[in-house]
């Protein structure tokens, strides 16, 4: 801890400030060719470390990764996406742009994962993709996932931006689509500041994606396909290429993911303890098959006599960064307001609130905790959780004596 508290992620080690510091000196702070070395050493070991044997994009954040492989499938206009309700809301919204139509589909009431049942009864004539988020770390059954779409023809995407370096049954997520996203940014476990990266064994999706969104030298060192060749002149107009310092940032966290993992899981496991001894009610979510560790921590609380907000102010108030958490797609205006956006597909994009009991089940007592003060081994940090449940359980009990 530091003298104004706990070091909350990300932070980085002296070599990659003193590297960026020699760009920023240097005025290389940009790059638009197709072989800047900080760049490409980043896309190689992001496809080395996170899904081996595929081809790397690296874009400006994860939305624009998204974006870059739903372009890649080449979908027609009007196309229909399967996509959870219960993800953030980047995992969507790019589909609108690109004049695809996102629909969202229920989730498994215990986790907040997409539920692959419910997604194969909204599959129509139109239906070209699924999407499934890994969400909060959490992987979805990659062998059920690949199955549903290969049984209907689709196409599989996989937003891994919450599961970095994570597996399902010991395949690393990302592996089962025919392309996969991982977000870079802000604090997730390899971030570069801002930054995203597809990733894909599919050379067709991989030389489109570099000319929707790359620099015309990057796409021409790597596109084959003649017409996409004569493309990437031009590009499609969208440059969604990083800035050389989110790579050496990113290249930096690669380094240590694997200590990563171990010490949020070690720290974590210190907070399940801590949990069932001075907060019992407060009940972690459970993880199954998955190797890994979680991008946040999340919580039900059970008790139906005190309401899970309250649970909230007494952990904030004992200094914690806790919340409950955002609302989820289908309860947005862009889903409930038909009329919101005029986009010329065929139909609203619509989706009635009552259509996903599952995803209104997870989210109902649900807390999360932002966990960014749980990348260190640290017993000073983990003796302020201890406090703050001993503080919240204390005054729940108080409150109860007095009824």
């Amino acid at each position: 801890m530091g003298s104004d508290g706990p070091r909350l992620w990300p932070f980085y080690s002296e070599r990659a400030v003193a590297r960026v510091t020699a760009r920023v000196r240097a005025g290389t702070m940009y790059s638009t060719t197709g072989d800047d070395p900080d760049i490409a050493a980043c896309e190689r070991r992001l496809a080395d470390v996170l899904l081996p044997g595929a081809s790397a994009v690296l874009c400006n954040s994860g939305t624009a990764a998204l974006a870059g492989a739903y372009h890649g499938l080449a979908l027609e206009p009007g196309a229909e996406v399967l996509v959870p309700s219960n993800t953030f809301r980047a995992t969507a919204t790019p589909l609108l742009a690109l004049g695809l139509r996102p629909v969202l589909c229920d989730s498994l009431p215990a986790d907040g994962r997409i539920d692959l049942a419910d997604a194969a009864r909204r599959i129509t004539a139109r239906t070209r993709a699924l999407v499934v988020t890994h969400l909060w770390g959490r992987p979805v059954p990659l062998d059920d996932a690949r199955a549903l779409a290969d049984r209907h023809g689709l196409a599989l995407v996989e937003d891994c931006s919450h599961a970095h370096g994570t597996r399902w049954r010991g395949r690393p997520v990302g592996s089962a689509g025919h392309v996969a996203a991982f977000s870079l940014g802000t604090t997730k476990m390899v971030s570069g500041g801002l930054a995203g990266v597809l990733l894909t064994t599919d050379r067709d999706v991989y030389e489109r994606a570099l000319v929707f969104g790359q620099p015309k030298h990057r796409a021409l060192a790597d596109v084959a396909d003649p017409a996409l060749r004569a493309l990437a002149e031009t590009g499609l107009g969208h440059n969604l290429r990083p800035s050389p310092a989110a790579a050496i940032l990113c290249d930096d966290h690669l380094d240590r993911l694997p200590t990563t993992v171990a010490v949020r899981n070690r720290n974590l496991a210190r907070l399940d303890a801590l949990l069932g001894a001075l907060l019992p009610a407060l009940r972690p979510l459970g993880r199954d098959h998955a190797h890994g560790t979680l991008y946040k921590f999340h919580c039900r609380w059970t008790d139906p006599e005190t309401p899970a907000d309250r649970v909230v102010q007494l952990l904030k108030a004992a200094g914690l960064a806790v919340r409950r958490p955002a609302k989820a797609l289908h309860r947005t205006p862009l889903f409930t307001d038909p009329g919101l956006l005029d986009d010329g597909l065929p139909g609203p994009v619509r989706a009635v609130p009552g259509d996903f009991p599952g995803t209104d089940r997870c989210m109902t007592d649900l807390i999360e905790f932002a966990g960014r003060d749980l990348y260190e081994d640290s017993e000073p940090v983990l003796a302020r959780y201890e406090a703050a449940f001993r503080h919240a359980g204390a005054a729940l009990a108080e409150g109860r004596a007095r009824c």
